[in-house]
């Protein structure tokens, strides 16, 4: 039996929960060493000044985009991979894994060469004030120049988890995570070079992460990087786009969001800015553990669903939300309880400090809730029901928190400002709870498919 063979059985047939663990634990590694090397640019720039933070805050937005690009063309190549190992198909899997990359690279190469064009403005669009931007500047140019790097280190990297092999994705991102660690003391304060420094131990980290992923797609039975295989055909572009645009919409649409939220915060200066930029990494901390969750829940969904194990795929679901939701209320009451140290370690002056902890409390409200909307939007994702996936990716920051962005800091000033976001995240779970809830349905209605109108491969009792 050769590696791949031996995946899809792995995937298929070993038991759901030790099969999420040992999936989940490697993305959950690779989520959270990414959260922390983007904290850690904040927490060394901090030595400098807010403004400085600010600017990282500012740029944020922008990343965004940039990872964007990844995840749509990670995603949508990769979903489409793990349904086509269910079925044994390997030869799709492996045109649109190289596919899926090359296209990410291409656009990366867009965003980099548009954005260095017109760099300043840019800067201004994202949200800088006059004393931010000579920081945002000099940041955001390193960070253009790693784009098509880091958007097709991205979507290799979520090929990887899709094949079963998060471990090497989580290899390959942690090892730049923690270069970009080390590098930025000593660049940005040992040389000197303040946020640029910053900027280019980024870079530096980036680069090298892709060339190591590259050469784990050649290992573990993982589809290789054979440029070869390139094959931009309508179908696998349409694959690539129906099932990556939700996560291009959501990632996307958050960045046009904090855009929003730093023009709200403008009047209130840069504290607030900074405050801001100093929670959402924080929050981010919290968040990987539930996205690593769910990223390991997702290549057993996917594969069970291509091979008709919907009683695998159901069951997995569950045991996720549950293990995400216990994760979210521990942060919160942790993120309650410790605000302000927690705040005080990235933000030094005592207005910042105190904007920061006020925002930390209001954004941890909606934790309980979050686990069953986050980890629903991502299968409905992964079987491919890309519209209501859609519909759920662009509500929490955007169909939602668009208007009340713009409308209740004009009622409730600062406050409002600071709310919108978790009060976004409230309503979206009601507006997502009855898809996800449909889509259960609708998989149990196929778990109670007899079992004669299924392929005589797939009869064998699952082992849960």
């Amino acid at each position: 039996m050769d590696q791949t063979e031996a995946k899809f059985v792995r995937l298929t047939t070993q038991p759901v929960f030790p099969l999420l663990c040992a999936l989940s634990a490697p993305a959950i590694g690779g989520m959270l060493i990414t959260a922390v090397y983007n904290a850690a640019d904040s927490y060394f720039v901090s030595k400098i000044n807010d403004s400085a933070v600010g600017s990282i805050g500012v740029i944020f937005s922008f990343m965004a985009v940039i990872q964007a690009v990844g995840f749509m063309c990670g995603h949508g190549a990769g979903n489409f991979m793990s349904r086509e190992l269910g079925k044994k198909n390997y030869e799709d899997s492996g045109r649109i894994a190289v596919t899926g990359a090359v296209i990410a690279f291409l656009f990366g190469t867009v965003l980099a060469v548009g954005g260095l064009c017109f760099l300043d403005p840019l800067a201004l669009f994202l949200g800088s004030t006059p004393t931010i931007l000579p920081y945002a500047r000099e940041y955001l140019r390193y960070i253009l120049i790693a784009a098509p790097f880091q958007t097709a280190a991205l979507t290799i990297n979520n090929q990887l988890r899709f094949q079963g092999n998060a471990r090497q994705g989580m290899i390959g991102i942690g090892f730049g995570a923690v270069l970009n660690m080390g590098l930025d003391p000593v660049l940005i304060s040992v040389a000197g070079l303040g946020v640029t420094g910053a900027g280019i131990s980024t870079m530096v980290s980036q680069i090298i992460s892709f060339f190591l992923l590259v050469f784990f797609t050649f290992r573990g039975g993982n589809m290789p990087m054979k440029l070869r295989r390139f094959t931009p055909s309508g179908r696998f572009l349409q694959e690539i786009f129906r099932g990556g645009i939700p996560s291009f919409g959501r990632q996307v649409i958050g960045s046009v969001a904090t855009v929003l939220l730093n023009y709200a915060l403008k009047p209130y200066g840069d504290n607030a800015i900074a405050a801001m930029a100093v929670v959402s990494k924080v929050a981010m901390l919290l968040l990987s553990v539930v996205i690593g969750l769910g990223q390991g829940f997702q290549p057993v969904c996917g594969m069970n669903y291509g091979a008709k194990r919907y009683d695998r795929v159901l069951k997995a679901f569950f045991i996720t939300v549950a293990s995400s939701t216990a994760v979210l209320l521990v942060g919160a009451a942790v993120g309650m309880v410790f605000a302000e140290p927690i705040v005080s370690v990235f933000a030094s002056e005592e207005a910042t400090v105190a904007i920061g902890v006020r925002a930390l409390r209001y954004q941890l409200i909606p934790a309980v809730f979050s686990a069953f909307y986050l980890i629903g939007s991502m299968m409905l994702q992964n079987l491919g029901k890309s519209l209501r996936a859609t519909v759920m990716a662009v509500c929490r920051q955007g169909i939602v928190f668009m208007p009340l962005i713009l409308l209740l800091p004009r009622l409730f000033g600062l406050t409002g400002a600071l709310a919108a976001q978790p009060v976004s995240d409230l309503i979206s779970c009601c507006i997502g709870f009855p898809m996800v809830l449909s889509q259960i349905k609708e998989l149990r209605a196929m778990q109670a498919t007899p079992l004669d109108s299924m392929p005589s491969n797939r009869k064998e009792k699952s082992s849960l």
